[in-house]
């Protein structure tokens, strides 16, 4: 998101990968016109709006293999992006100051007015919607109902909203560099802040499972990692200006923007200056994934579930280095035992199927047992 008016220009993991990561190109011009809000729809399909300068009209979607569909163009100034949990794709207009709702049917009507420069868009727990308000300084909640008020204030051109397990929510200020933490209650502190703040300009948040948060500075032309503690390090980019890919530490970009992580654990990142998307692989493990277990060279990966979240039925991907047998142990999210599924398995990759046991919707936990050890650990969701 670039500003240029009066103001100023702008599930749960315990390790994730701190090498390896590598960025390539994604996806250049076809559409895209100043992309902004980034979010990610159920089967993989990466959603784009074109802020364009503030005169873009269109919302994109984006499919694995980079073919783009236009799914509006009615919009004044698209900027944030969000899904609820019955499909609807919300999108806050920057210069109208109203949110907007599409159903799945493509049906759009307006779900709430009267906000200053809306941008990144967050649901909470119970699916009241937060704004950042990027004129005013203040983050809006917005009740299922579409009741809209004042949830925390004093923030310095607020873009990025993401929540963590608890219900705090993180925001990041574009004018002074400053990731803000704010308590369920509206108490806000400063979380972090970035290298060099007052030329950072940065932007969108994406929080993995590990807990760290992912953040874009346009100034910088670099990604940032903010660990739990509130550590910043750069994740991705030299800080010079450019497009180059390959190694995280070597690549180039040019006026980062907004990011979105994906259910394989990799981040896309738009940049604005080129009309561009990057995606840069091996951020964090797959969701779901708790834990890996020991080395698996001469046993077994439980790798991820399909359907995820899922209601009667999902799928687990498990390749096995050598034949064996497995125990599959279906748990709470209490630790109180579910199910189990046996099998003999050969040398390869193999789906197996489980049923939810009866569990009317939340968390539950998948792990993979041989001869006594345990080879990892799947967070899964259940639908009530």
């Amino acid at each position: 998101m670039i500003r240029i008016s009066t103001f100023i220009l702008v599930i749960s993991l315990f390790s994730s990968f701190t090498e390896g990561q590598t960025v390539s190109t994604f996806l250049t011009g076809s559409g895209l016109n100043g992309p902004d809000g980034f979010t990610i729809d159920t089967t993989g399909n990466l959603i784009v709006a074109n802020w364009g300068g503030g005169s873009g009209t269109t919302v994109l979607k984006i499919t694995p293999d980079a073919s783009v569909i236009v799914i509006d163009s009615t919009s004044d100034a698209p900027d944030g992006l969000a899904f609820d949990s019955a499909g609807y794709l919300y999108i806050s207009d920057y210069n109208s100051g109203k949110i907007t709702r599409t159903s799945p049917a493509g049906v759009k009507t307006d779900f709430a007015t009267g906000l200053n420069h809306p941008s990144a868009l967050a649901f909470d727990n119970e699916w009241n919607l937060y704004v950042s308000n990027y004129g005013g300084g203040t983050v809006s909640k917005i009740t299922p109902g579409g009741s809209v008020s004042v949830f925390a204030s004093g923030f310095s051109g607020p873009i990025g909203l993401v929540f963590d397990p608890d219900g705090n929510l993180y925001v990041s200020n574009y004018n002074t560099g400053i990731v803000n933490k704010v308590t369920p209650n509206g108490i806000v502190t400063v979380f972090a802040t970035v290298p060099n703040p007052s030329t950072s300009r940065i932007q969108y948040l994406a929080r993995g499972q590990s807990g760290n948060l992912y953040l874009p500075a346009y100034g910088h032309h670099k990604i940032y990692k903010i660990s739990p503690a509130g550590n910043v390090t750069v994740l991705a980019g030299t800080g010079v200006s450019g497009g180059k890919d390959g190694p995280a530490d070597s690549a180039q970009f040019n006026g980062p923007n907004s990011i979105a992580l994906t259910a394989e654990g990799n981040l896309f990142v738009s940049e604005y200056n080129a009309n561009r998307i990057r995606l840069i692989t091996g951020v964090e493990f797959p969701v779901g994934i708790k834990d890996r277990g020991p080395s698996p060279s001469s046993g077994f990966i439980l790798e991820k579930n399909f359907p995820n979240p899922f209601r009667d039925r999902t799928y687990l991907f498990v390749h096995a280095f050598r034949p064996g047998s497995i125990l599959i142990q279906i748990t709470t999210s209490r630790g109180d035992a579910a199910g189990c599924i046996e099998r003999s398995v050969s040398e390869g990759d193999h789906l197996i199927p489980v049923d939810n046991f009866g569990l009317s919707g939340g968390i539950c936990y998948a792990t993979l047992w041989s001869e006594g050890r345990c080879w990892g650990t799947l967070r899964l969701l259940v639908r009530p």
